[in-house]
């Protein structure tokens, strides 16, 4: 049974993705925090929140999750009105802890998806309203294997680090105006590249009666995709200035991820715990992408972003109803590092509040938790003077269950 249930989440994992361009935490108690874990780190999914509170395990442990993501982001402009098509979408991770005899050492493994998107608007608005500026489809697959290790410095802290493996997978598409150009049948520009780069993390713990610290801090890393760009529809005959351009060609583009540093605080007694979290995420490591497509460079011109670096916060209570219930309730506020000069509708990412509650059920096979996150964007009003200006609205309901077990 846990042989299926890790490969359906691996399978989830590969071929599902969230809107966002950072998917929400991975782990089930993380995400009943708002976020709010890296003090507490004490179950398998330490090995990649905070890889020190490895050494929490008294046993090797499995932990699996799903996460549920429904989504809308609404558009109104001053002529027309309309939303993203694609709302639904799935995360899965899976971790193992594993406490070997006669050591103090921890190992932990951990299979997530820390980055995504997908966003699908209608082609005919792409089109007649924001002309030809903009994808109608966007994707981003990511897989992340960790690898982490955990040992005792004193009897209350704890040092642990981790090897992160990303694999990902970029796809857009895009309508190309030959009906303007050369009087043909519109096409279809598309986009592709995939890469396999790495990272690390690096953990500190401190745990005391009832206090606990934790510090997490995640290197930065680029992924150098590589893929191709293609047209279709590719006229025979091209005006001047298009001259030298070819129907499809190799492609290269890199995208630089940011380093995020983790800090949090946990006090419990024997029926209440409180954590606290705060984040600060390096986005502004990412300018621009440039994709050279050797020809057909001249028709993609350099996406600029210029992120800007942002503070997430979080709050949670947990209170046990007895030994086997427990219920868990959390606040959190994330920024979005995307300023109004460089907003696309690829990326309608806002600041915004979430909230959470869970509940966890011990039983004598394992702990079965289930939890609701609803996510309140800001509106977000952009006024560049361009096709795409308007209000842009976005919700999000998250729905999840998670399973953790001794093996």
């Amino acid at each position: 049974m846990i042989k299926k249930i890790c490969l359906t989440i691996l399978l989830l994992q590969y071929y599902c993705f969230s809107q966002g361009y950072r998917n929400p935490p991975p782990g089930t108690i993380s995400l009943m925090n708002a976020g709010a874990f890296t003090a507490q780190a004490d179950d398998a999914s330490a090995c990649v929140l905070n890889p020190a509170g490895l050494v929490l395990l008294k046993k090797s442990q499995i932990q699996t999750g799903i996460l549920g993501l429904f989504s809308e982001t609404k558009y109104l402009g001053n002529m027309i009105s309309t939303e993203k098509k694609n709302n639904f979408a799935v995360l899965g991770n899976i971790y193992v802890g594993f406490v070997p005899e006669k050591s103090n050492l921890r190992f932990g493994f951990g299979i997530t998806s820390p980055y995504g998107q997908q966003i699908q608007w209608h082609r005919q608005i792409t089109e007649t309203f924001w002309a030809y500026n903009v994808p109608y489809y966007g994707e981003m697959k990511f897989v992340t294997v960790t690898s982490s290790i955990a040992l005792p410095i004193t009897k209350t802290i704890s040092l642990g680090s981790g090897i992160d493996i990303h694999r990902s997978f970029v796809e857009t598409r895009q309508s190309v105006p030959w009906s303007f150009i050369t009087q043909t049948p519109d096409g279809t520009a598309t986009l592709k590249g995939e890469d396999v780069a790495a990272s690390f993390r690096i953990g500190i713990h401190y745990h005391k009666k009832n206090h606990s610290l934790g510090l997490t801090w995640s290197s930065p890393f680029e992924a150098s995709y590589t893929g191709t760009f293609s047209m279709t529809n590719f006229p025979s005959a091209l005006p001047p200035f298009l001259q030298g351009i070819q129907p499809s060609v190799k492609s290269t583009f890199t995208i630089k991820f940011p380093e995020i540093y983790s800090l949090g605080y946990r006090w419990k007694n024997e029926k209440l715990a409180v954590q606290l979290g705060l984040e600060s995420v390096k986005y502004s490591c990412l300018k621009k992408i440039v994709v050279d497509a050797g020809p057909d460079s001249l028709l993609i011109p350099p996406l600029i972003k210029n992120w800007q670096d942002v503070w997430n916060y979080s709050a949670g209570i947990e209170y046990n109803l007895n030994r086997k219930c427990r219920l868990n309730a959390a606040i959190g506020f994330i920024q979005s590092p995307v300023p109004d000069d460089t907003f696309e509708p690829t990326l309608p990412d806002a600041d915004r509040f979430i909230y959470s509650a869970g509940i966890n059920f011990s039983t004598a096979s394992g702990k079965i938790s289930l939890f609701y996150i609803y996510n309140q964007f800001k509106k977000r009003t952009i006024l560049q003077g361009g096709f795409t200006d308007g209000i842009y609205r976005s919700s999000g309901n998250f729905v999840g269950c998670g399973y953790t077990t001794d093996i």
